[in-house]
């Protein structure tokens, strides 16, 4: 039997919708990551807690200033209108438009409920040694860090926790209209989720854990909320690049206050300075790590090739063995990129990564399901200098998976879809 179901032609880029300037991803990298990074290049290296070698210097600040522009580059293409109207002429797309939405009037709330299983059962998993025992929550509370890595995760089922990425993103893409299905703000669902990565983050330490909840949802309600905020709350929103260092000292510091505070109390003034001090490192630190294995693989001396993995390993586990600082063990962004490229496939490499942050920008900009992907790349350049969110780390796995099975669904709708002859009005955010 065949779906029968009215299809809209709907854009997110209507004449009267509002995004802030950072939304597009060459923007933010050029007025809020790049000067970032400009800022810890030229910060005092004493003032950080590490024990580490200093490695960073001027040619790694280059490397660094290359690899931002040619990232800049490459979101430019990928978001800009010209490359999406040619990638629609290559590939046999109606020349006026992009495509109906077909997939999205389809992907079906119950999807969410089926993740949201997913990630409860996986955290009952995650969180079982509290759950036996209770008294254990008080030491993790009382600053004991230690007690945190006798816990022992269980591949392939507590790495599921990790499907937040892409539940915040369907959620926030529903309230705002983007998705079919009647998403309150303040709900059950939404209390559950975001109390189960609140209680995470303080029992496990893990801040990330929570940033990677909220931030998808808040990236993906963003069209709704231009809608339905004033122009004094769009002007703040403007100024979230300017706030964020700010409201992230703050988490930051409230964290650590129930972390790593009581055992650092007696050598700090107070725990606002070494908050800062401490976030500070964690920066810098995956900065000077990047720029110390960049260095010892002759990036520096002569033509370098793509390395291996277990190259790579070798050479960082090398370094944290005497030179580097355990506790601070980042690897970098950009530099880890040109560790791994090498210098022949570095501006390569930094051009694809830019335009695949385009195409998700652009994919979310007219309510497209690949534009899932554009708050796993808005956390890529977001922690850019700390570390790299695609080949750095395996937290976008479970997420990535779950993508691209609803990608690979999507292709199938289209055959059986009728479209209907009747006129519609387009659907109202």
């Amino acid at each position: 039997m065949r779906l029968q179901k009215t299809v809209h032609r709907v854009s997110l880029e209507e004449p009267d919708l509002w995004l802030p300037w950072w939304f597009r991803p060459s923007l933010f990298m050029l007025f809020a990551m790049l000067p970032g990074m400009v800022l810890f290049s030229f910060s005092d290296p004493t003032l950080t807690l590490s024990k580490a070698q200093l490695f960073y210097g001027y040619r790694d600040f280059v490397v660094g200033l290359i690899g931002f522009f040619f990232l800049i580059v490459g979101a430019w293409i990928g978001e800009s209108k010209t490359f999406r109207k040619l990638s629609f002429s290559i590939f046999g797309q109606n020349r006026s438009g992009p495509p109906p939405r077909i997939a999205e009037v389809f992907l079906s709330e119950k999807l969410d409920w089926f993740l949201m299983g997913v990630f409860v059962f996986a955290h009952l998993i995650f969180f079982r040694d509290f759950f036996l025992n209770p008294g254990l929550v008080a030491g993790v509370l009382g600053g004991n860090l230690e007690l945190k890595h006798t816990f022992k995760t269980i591949p392939g089922v507590t790495t599921w926790t990790q499907v937040s990425l892409v539940l915040g993103a369907l959620r926030g893409m529903r309230w705002s209209g983007i998705l079919p299905g009647k998403v309150k703000l303040i709900s059950g669902f939404h209390i559950v989720f975001f109390g189960t990565l609140f209680i995470r983050a303080v029992l496990w330490s893990e801040r990330l854990a929570l940033i990677e909840g909220a931030m998808p949802f808040f990236l993906c309600a963003m069209p709704r909320l231009g809608v339905l905020l004033k122009p004094a709350f769009r002007r703040m929103i403007n100024f979230l690049p300017l706030l964020a260092p700010v409201l992230l000292l703050g988490v930051f510091v409230f964290f650590e206050s129930l972390r790593s505070w009581q055992s650092n109390s007696a050598e700090h003034a107070n725990i606002f300075v070494f908050g800062w001090k401490r976030l500070f490192t964690y920066y810098f630190e995956a900065m000077n790590t990047g720029a110390a294995i960049l260095g010892v693989t002759g990036f520096y001396d002569g033509v370098t090739m793509p390395i291996y993995h277990g190259t790579y390993d070798i050479i960082y586990k090398g370094l944290y063995q005497g030179s580097l600082d355990i506790e601070f063990n980042n690897t970098s962004g950009i530099w880890y990129v040109a560790t791994y490229a090498g210098n022949v496939l570095f501006i390569p490499a930094q051009i694809a990564l830019g335009m695949f942050t385009g195409i998700a920008y652009r994919s979310l900009a007219e309510g497209r399901l690949f534009g899932l992907v554009y708050p796993i790349q808005f956390l890529f350049m977001f922690e850019l200098l700390r570390i790299h969110y695609w080949v750095g780390t395996n937290r976008v796995l479970p997420s990535t998976l779950v993508i691209l099975l609803i990608l690979a669904w999507a292709v199938t709708v289209k055959s059986r879809v009728r479209f209907s002859t009747s006129p519609v009005q387009p659907a109202k955010i």
